[in-house]
């Protein structure tokens, strides 16, 4: 009875065993478990033949641009050869989902797609969300990690959805050298901890979502003053600074569990000054298998890239990342000849043919953990659901980037630049910063800035009004920019500006004074385009910042159109983009005075609020092309960002493309002149205390304002920076606004860490 109870009860165990999926097998040694895992990779093994198994390393570029003969063209291809993996660069999600769903119906064992979204989707995906690079995300204080993290997530959640089960991210590098062309702002940042904290955070969000997250590029590329898709960086430090420095996030990101980590091409001559870190066995499997213990899948870079291909061919360069540790070969320039190269040597050396089974076993089984789950799962395409995430993620990234704006206002509120300010950000065509800072004055009783607070824009009205309404006659073919002011302007005829164009009108080329007190000489509006006429000439057509073009170029506008500058912008620009806060004469509108920032205390106006604070502007009545405009700074920023657009807003169009292009690119600049026409431009060698930051790009275009106002777009960029204040309160003198460097010190903030 006791044996067949004992029967009984083994049996039973047996059953239970084999009931939960679990495979056993008899050796001479008893019985040996073997896992799930174990049994889907042996028996994948067991149907590649060894030409398959090393196709089963290699990660392949998908083509640009395929249709959908093509695609199916290169899924045979890929198909026959057995590769282990894609990877997709550039196109729609759309097409990138019905790719993938084509080519692992295609493939025989279950394809690991990749994808190179180190800031979301939108990075290679053109109908996808990017996030701000990482370099935003590093100004973070550690208790708002967890950003970093949802970020992570959610470009983990969108990766799944789209059928991608490797995204090549977080890169683990230190942005330690400032002529590094290939890292940049794409790191975290510059010091170790930060970069480590930050990239584990990422990881671990992606990671939560079943997508295998990357570290690159080891052993780090950050100190480097060369890019190796063009040439191979030579690293120099010594052993202690690179275990101290660039190796210190790459530990933490093992400790924490990575899935994977990609090798750079360098040659880091404190471990190899003969072979690239992606070739080398000594950094492979020496340094990262072996002394960091790291355990996961072993990616190299890109292998077509010229850090490898100038001095690596015909197949050779594969053959020597694999025997050097590389599990995965990413993006082979040919594959066969690779196959080809590598099969050779395993058939002349058995010990080569065991390295090719050990890296593929270790692809498959990656494949058993992040592709096997999900190969048969639904590919969609990420909905307004998952941009109302990033959106939530990108506001409380903002919420970060707001606290340095204010330690930047607030100093300059505390030393009296100006009462008060308002600023705006759009970024991408989103308002991702609106805030508003101080008092209306220095009294501590006098009512807040609001969004709502109404600003003199001063200058901003020559690129806000006056230059929008030229821009128009432009396009309507009313105007040509090589006319002669005077066919319009008849009192011009007969004196020495009778020959100055449009166009050097708009970019300060036409001889014209600066300024000249015109308001002491008269109070009416039609005298004052008179005394312009009147006015000197200065001696040449060289560069001159002046007012008496923008008010002769006002008078053009309403000559040609019928319509006073105020009525005729109001018309075809600022109603129909719906604008109710931006005009001219504020008081007449009926807008109460109490909305509105005063400026300057006038020993004979007393204080100026509501009233434009140009004298010649105020002899005209308030309209003027030169100053005269108020309004709020998200309006202003609407404006900039239809121009942004090239013309158009919200599905409207204001203005030709190409006019755009023509007024806000340079016309003079042979003669050493800056201007494009009526905007402002970078300087040609940018400096740090200019009237723009020197990160804006040179494609940028905008202007600034005497009561201390200052308007931006950056075309490169997709950026608006708009920054309104009454710095002339109470007195216009000094400019401690322009000493303290406050505008451009928050734009450069802003391209430090909302772009990049």
């Amino acid at each position: 009875m006791k044996k067949r109870i004992c029967a009984i009860v083994v049996a039973m165990l047996l059953a239970a065993v084999f009931s939960q999926a679990v495979a056993q097998r008899f050796s001479s040694r008893g019985w040996t478990y073997r896992d799930p895992e174990t049994n889907w990779v042996d028996s994948i093994m067991q149907t590649l033949t060894l030409d398959q198994r090393i196709a089963q390393l290699m990660v392949v570029r998908v083509p640009l641009d395929m249709d959908d003969k093509q695609a199916k063209a290169f899924s045979e291809v890929m198909n026959g050869y057995g590769v282990g993996g894609v990877c997709f660069f550039v196109g729609t999600a759309e097409r990138q989902a019905a790719l993938t769903h084509r080519f692992q119906r295609d493939a025989r064992v279950p394809l690991m797609v990749c994808i190179d979204g180190e800031w979301g989707l939108g990075m290679r995906l053109k109908d996808m969300y990017a996030f701000p690079r990482n370099a935003r995300f590093g100004e973070l204080s550690e208790d708002a990690d967890s950003i970093v993290y949802r970020m992570g997530e959610e470009i983990g959640r969108q990766c799944r959805e789209m059928g991608i089960h490797v995204n090549f991210a977080p890169v683990a590098d230190i942005n330690s050298n400032p002529n590094n062309p290939v890292i940049g702002t794409r790191s975290f940042g510059t010091d170790p901890e930060r970069v480590a904290r930050l990239a584990v955070m990422y990881a671990l969000g992606q990671q939560s979502q079943g997508v295998m997250a990357v570290a690159k590029h080891f052993p780090g590329h950050g100190d480097t003053d060369k890019d190796s898709h063009l040439e191979l960086p030579v690293i120099n430090h010594s052993l202690a600074y690179i275990d101290t420095v660039d190796l210190h996030p790459f530990r933490r990101l093992f400790a924490a569990g990575v899935g994977g980590v990609m090798v750079a091409h360098l040659q880091v001559n404190a471990y190899d000054s003969l072979h690239p870190s992606t070739l080398s066995p000594t950094i492979v499997n020496g340094l990262l298998k072996g002394t960091m213990g790291f355990g996961g899948l072993v990616i190299t870079d890109g292998m077509d890239m010229k850090g490898i291909t100038n001095s690596y061919g015909g197949g050779r360069a594969e053959l020597m990342a694999m025997l050097a540790g590389n599990d995965i070969l990413l993006l082979p320039p040919d594959v066969r000849e690779a196959i080809e190269t590598i099969k050779t040597a395993a058939v002349q050396s058995d010990s080569v043919r065991r390295i090719i089974d050990y890296h593929c076993r270790r692809v498959l089984k990656a494949k058993y953990h992040y592709v096997r789950p999900y190969v048969n799962a639904a590919i969609h395409v990420p909905d307004e659901r998952h941009t109302a995430v990033c959106n939530d993620i990108v506001t409380d990234l903002n919420l970060n980037i707001d606290r340095r704006i204010d330690s930047i206002v607030y100093k300059a509120i505390q030393q009296h630049a100006m009462p008060g300010c308002q600023i705006a950000v759009m970024h991408r065509g989103r308002l991702v910063v609106n805030r508003s800072y101080g008092h209306l004055t220095y009294d501590s009783l006098a009512a807040p800035v609001t969004s709502g607070t109404i600003y003199d824009l001063a200058s901003l009205t020559k690129v806000c009004a006056t230059t929008l309404a030229v821009m128009r006659l432009v396009d309507r073919g009313q105007v040509k920019l090589d006319d002669r002011l005077s066919r319009y302007l008849p009192y011009l005829k007969g004196t020495d500006k009778a020959l100055i164009t449009v166009r050097q009108a708009l970019s300060h080329c036409a001889g014209l004074k600066a300024f000249d007190a015109l308001w002491r000489v008269t109070a009416e509006r039609d005298s004052i385009p008179l005394l312009v006429a009147a006015s000197r000439l200065n001696a040449d057509n060289s560069y001159c910042y002046s007012d008496f073009g923008f008010i002769l170029l006002a008078d053009m506008v309403e000559r040609v159109s019928g319509q006073l500058l105020d009525e005729y912008v109001e018309e075809h620009f600022y109603a129909p983009m719906g604008l109710t806060s931006t005009f001219f004469t504020p008081l007449d509108e009926d807008v109460d005075s109490l909305l509105i920032a005063p400026t300057e205390v006038d020993s004979i106006r007393g204080l100026i609020r509501g009233t434009v604070h140009d004298p010649n502007a105020y002899a005209m009545g308030g309209i003027a092309g030169h100053a005269g405009l108020f309004s709020t700074a998200e309006e202003v920023a609407l404006i900039m960002q239809m121009l942004l657009n090239g013309g158009e807003l919200d599905g409207r169009r204001y203005l030709k493309e190409k006019t755009v292009e023509t007024f806000t690119r340079r016309h003079f600049e042979r003669q050493g002149n800056r201007r494009a026409l009526g905007f402002d431009k970078q300087l040609f060698t940018p400096s740090p205390n200019a009237q723009v930051c020197p990160e804006a790009s040179q494609a940028s275009f905008g202007h600034t304002g005497f009561t201390g106002t200052m308007v931006w777009a950056d075309p490169e960029y997709d950026l608006v920076y708009v920054f309104l204040s009454n710095r002339v309160y109470p007195s216009a003198t000094p400019n401690r606004l322009a000493q303290l460097n406050v505008r451009t010190d928050i734009q450069s903030l802003l391209y430090n860490d909302i772009i990049k």
